[in-house]
């Protein structure tokens, strides 16, 4: 493999500030990268790296990339060090067409998606918008405000759902040990799907997997591939939420999931249409998971280009094929 390669940084505002138990996330940093073969055929990758989150930095990345050069040869991706996800799945995208290989999806294949859910009380109106457009999967972001706060209005939150709608909370690991007690007390008496990263220590995650029927899921604790398999190990028996953007390659998280099987939900790392993109052909390609996926981010850019689609509760095959990323590209600086 010989190509032609070259790298730009991009900087989008987010339509609405995303608040999560991490800070608010007001725009959107990353790198698109582009490789042109001699028979004239380009190919994409998406650095979007979310450092809080355990993966690289961007300007680490920006570094890696530049002392590639402007030329690619097959040994770049091997160059590139474990811990750097986001770069290792860009690279990949570029060296060779990991969709060619893939069994082609099941016609009229469609899959589940769940939609993310403002923090506060602010998810009651917007649970209620997103059952009128048929969502039955929600993801909802707590351990921004005060248990007491937010507590009541999980409540109001499963009176307005029906009972065969999925509820999913993700606390970002921001809960202290007597919070996800009290917390994980609670919801075990309610129908939550899981409770996502309630804390960030591996030992006390371990202890209230076993103390507590509530189903739990890893997130931030495994950013890399390589910490999912460290917490298969260990005998994770719960979920793993993957953002497939920061965790390396795809093939890699293909043969793994495909080995072992762990009860996988695949998540956004709010990148754009064409990072997402390549996720969703691998994910329908692949079908790697039972439970809806975590997708349902919303228009959050405010701009077609860079969102994509509209993604509704059910996700289309074909919903890469309107993503253009010339023009992601050119608007790039």
């Amino acid at each position: 493999m010989s190509l032609r390669f070259s790298f730009r940084t991009y900087r989008r505002p987010l339509r609405a500030p995303l608040r999560t138990a991490h800070g608010r996330w007001t725009e959107r940093e990353g790198l698109l990268l582009r490789a042109e073969a001699e028979d004239g055929t380009v190919r994409w990758g998406e650095v979007a790296p979310i450092p809080w989150f355990g993966s690289e930095t961007l300007a680490e990345a920006r570094e890696v990339c530049a002392r590639l050069g402007d030329t690619l040869d097959a040994s770049a991706l091997a160059a590139v060090p474990e811990r750097m996800g986001c770069v290792r799945f860009a690279l990949a995208n570029l060296r060779e067409d990991n969709q060619a290989a893939r069994p082609a999806p099941a016609a009229g294949l469609r899959l589940p998606v769940a939609a993310l859910l403002p923090a506060g009380r602010a998810a009651l109106a917007a649970a209620e918008a997103k059952l009128e457009a048929g969502f039955l999967a929600f993801k909802w972001k707590v351990g921004v405000e005060r248990a007491e706060e937010e507590m009541p209005v999980l409540d109001d939150l499963l009176a307005r759902l029906p009972g065969y709608a999925k509820l999913r909370l993700d606390a970002n690991g921001a809960w202290s040990n007597r919070d996800a007690t009290r917390w994980l007390e609670f919801c075990a008496e309610r129908p939550v799907e899981f409770v996502e990263q309630p804390v960030l220590k591996t030992d006390t995650l371990l202890g209230l997997a076993e103390d507590y029927p509530v189903k739990l899921a890893l997130d931030e604790s495994v950013a890399h591939l390589a910490a999912a398999r460290e917490w298969q190990a260990r005998g994770w028996s719960g979920v793993f939420v993957v953002k497939p953007a920061l965790a390396g390659p795809l093939d890699e998280l293909v043969a793994w999931a495909r080995a072992t099987k762990p009860d996988l939900v695949l998540s956004s790392a709010i990148e754009s249409a064409l990072a997402r993109a390549q996720i969703l052909r691998t994910a329908f390609a692949e079908k790697l998971t039972e439970r809806p996926l975590g997708f349902g981010v919303g228009e959050i850019f405010g701009e077609r280009a860079w969102d994509g689609p509209a993604i509704g509760p059910l996700l289309d095959a074909a919903w890469g094929d309107a993503v253009d990323p010339e023009v992601l590209w050119n608007a790039a600086s």
